[in-house]
């Protein structure tokens, strides 16, 4: 999914998050999403990808996030 709540209110996207979730879940897939929405991705990820100027920069769990050291992606969580 490319920027799956993009434009949405945000009871919405919670909506879209929840659907994409139990999606994955149901069906057993891996889902690859692409956003900037961070409440999104700590909701749906389980494995992050972080991405810098086209470049893989970060990569490990949502757990792991929180506690990186990477300081673009600390700047992007908090900006």
């Amino acid at each position: 999914c490319d920027e799956p709540n993009s434009g949405l209110d945000p009871k919405t996207s919670i909506l879209i998050d929840e659907l994409i979730s139990s999606i994955t879940i149901e069906k057993n897939i891996t889902t690859i999403i692409n956003t900037h929405d961070m409440n999104s991705v700590m909701e749906i990820g389980d494995n992050i990808c972080f991405l810098h100027e086209g470049r893989l920069e970060w990569s490990g769990s949502k757990d792991q996030v929180l506690a990186s050291d990477n300081e673009n992606l600390q700047s992007f969580i908090f900006a």
